[in-house]
């Protein structure tokens, strides 16, 4: 089974302002995900804890912890949110509220369009 996955244009934007280096890991955890899907775990991909459907791919380069958040539906993973993660739980947690925000707003959008 293969898999997909859509940037929304914010993460899209934020994985431009990356080094080089972040970007080919990026790239390179994309592909993975796109090959193993919902089967991929721990250090790629880990579940955001209390928060329904929501992920977050875990490249990094050097010190820098990049995190981009998604929700599957299907076989096609959408990413919604990203940040460099600075290791304090207040601000991952803002973050978390945030793309849950957005997973809403985009689930909304898919069903729109499914119509």
């Amino acid at each position: 089974m293969r898999f997909n996955h859509f940037l929304t244009k914010s993460v899209f934007e934020d994985i431009k302002k990356q080094s080089i280096e972040l970007n080919a890991k990026i790239k390179k955890y994309l592909e993975l995900l796109d090959e193993k899907g919902h089967a991929l775990q721990m250090p790629f991909v880990d579940k955001i804890e209390s928060y329904k459907n929501l992920y977050e791919l875990r490249p990094h380069h050097h010190n820098i912890e990049y995190r981009m958040i998604f929700f599957w539906r299907g076989n096609i993973a959408y990413f919604i949110h990203s940040f460099v993660e600075k290791g304090q739980k207040k601000k991952n947690q803002r973050e978390y509220k945030i793309a849950e925000v957005r997973k809403k707003k985009l689930e909304k959008n898919i069903g729109k369009a499914g119509n």
